[in-house]
């Protein structure tokens, strides 16, 4: 993450008086593509620099140590390098050192874009290779590395008697911290990412190991939430190295139905009703035809196609699928053995996954079931208008939402990024109760109460972490 380092960054740059007259979406324009026609070069220059340093992590007490490292604590000498790479750990943090010294995780998979402000002299936390995954005996939970593929934790969870409750709206190959580093998507029918994570275990600012939340229990009821306050910033605030996460129990019976629909109000439509009756699906993910393509190469697919995974015992499938049937009205055909995208082998999925990411993605639009269609359309349209051939992911949550990602064929220049943003940020402003949720669009918002729970999380921030060493906030 870096929503707060970002935000932080333009609420100074627009003081600066060079800056002071331009509009604060120029503005955010021209930092996001590094515009040299308007800002001023040390400006451009904090916006190229990037961490010197990468660690590629083994184990949390490397983290530890570099953390007691980064805040002054320690010396580099207690890192135990060898010589060569210990005169370049110094010489790469050492030389000009004018800001605290910061370290960040490196998200194994990007769906969008990166934040405007890299870490600025810092370190980079590679952990790739801090990838275990522990499971409870007796129990669905499990506590999962950072590093550790989702792909991995749902493959090796059903192989254990598990299911994991969440998959990934746009199938990457994620790892799980990428939900807390990164912006990886994922939920289910049922509930946000959020609402399976029971704690984590974090290293804090001060090179301490510290856990947020009860790993075996919920924090519900507890009047003390900082780990659900923080999940979508964690990495904002301390280093997580760990999470632990609730799972169920693997049903006896699963099937995926798939229903393809050839036009976006009857599909809407469907969703809506869906939502509104009593089933509980596992996930229901919805692709159009040019996600669909990319996904299912080989299988001819309607406008759109709505995958909807339900499970339960082996006798009462049959009623479950035939209330879906019912709800799913207007389908024009249906198919019970086409597989879903998360089922297929590890292989298959990262070769999936490596199609998907050529595509370029500006970020989520939380769209009302009934309006899908509707927002399909138009981004449709927008498409063709901007020649960036447009399609979309989502999947629908029990509240009538559905979480949609837009994606177009384009180069991922950052000026193409940014027009395409605002296109779609246009889209949803246009249809009621919709709302964008890119990273731009969160600095973009100006709403009052949206600027005090920045201000807020930037003094709670700056509490945490006394030390700056957490992805420290700088100043222009």
């Amino acid at each position: 993450m870096g929503l707060l380092r970002d935000w932080n960054y333009i609420e100074r740059a627009v003081q600066i008086p060079a800056l002071s007259e331009v509009i604060r979406e120029a503005l955010i324009r021209a930092l996001f593509v590094r515009d040299d026609r308007v800002l001023p070069k040390d400006l451009i220059a904090d916006l190229n620099r990037v961490p010197p340093v990468t660690v590629k992590v083994k184990d949390d007490g490397e983290v530890r140590k570099l953390v007691r490292v980064l805040n002054g604590e320690e010396s580099t000498l207690s890192l135990g390098l060898s010589a060569e790479d210990y005169h370049y750990f110094r010489t790469q943090l050492g030389v000009g050192r004018t800001r605290e010294f910061g370290a960040v995780v490196r998200p194994r998979t990007l769906l969008t874009y990166d934040w405007i402000v890299p870490e600025q002299r810092g370190v980079q936390l590679d952990f790739g290779g801090y990838a275990g995954i522990e499971f409870a005996d007796g129990a669905h939970r499990a506590i999962a590395q950072v590093g550790a593929t989702w792909k991995q934790l749902y493959d090796d969870g059903a192989a254990k008697g598990h299911a994991v409750p969440f998959v990934p709206t746009v199938p990457l190959d994620f790892a799980i911290g990428d939900a807390m580093c990164g912006d990886a998507p994922f939920a289910s029918y049922r509930g946000e990412f959020t609402s399976y994570v029971n704690a984590l275990r974090t290293i804090s600012p001060f090179g301490h190991r510290a856990r947020l939340g009860f790993e075996e229990v919920a924090n519900n009821g507890t009047a003390y939430d900082l780990l659900h306050a923080t999940v979508p910033l964690a990495a904002e605030f301390f280093i997580p190295v760990a999470v632990a996460l609730r799972l169920e129990a693997k049903p006896a019976a699963r099937k995926t139905l798939t229903y393809a629909f050839d036009d976006g109000a009857k599909l809407a439509a469907a969703l809506d009703k869906l939502s509104r009756t009593s089933q509980t699906p596992s996930w229901v993910h919805i692709t159009e035809a040019v996600a669909a393509k990319i996904l299912r190469p080989a299988v001819a697919s309607g406008a759109f196609t709505a995958q909807v995974t339900v499970g339960g015992s082996a006798s009462g499938l049959a009623a479950k699928e035939k209330a879906i049937d019912t709800a799913m009205a207007g389908f024009t055909s249906k198919n019970a053995e086409l597989p879903n995208p998360f089922d297929v082998p590890a292989d298959g999925y990262r070769k999936s996954a490596e199609a998907v990411a050529r595509s370029l993605f500006v970020g989520e639009v939380r769209v009302p079931a009934k309006s899908f269609g509707d927002f399909a359309g138009k981004v449709r349209t927008f498409g063709d208008q901007t020649a960036a051939k447009a399609g979309v992911y989502g999947s629908l949550r029990h509240t009538g939402i559905v979480s949609a990602f837009p994606f177009f064929s384009a180069p991922k220049d950052r000026s193409k990024v940014y027009d395409l943003s605002k296109g779609v940020r246009a889209i949803a402003s246009r249809i009621p109760g919709t709302t964008f949720t890119s990273r731009l669009a969160h600095l973009w918002e100006e709403e009052a109460h949206f600027m005090r729970r920045m201000a807020f999380l930037r003094s709670l921030k700056l509490t945490i972490d006394t030390a700056h060493v957490v992805q420290p906030l700088v100043s222009p």
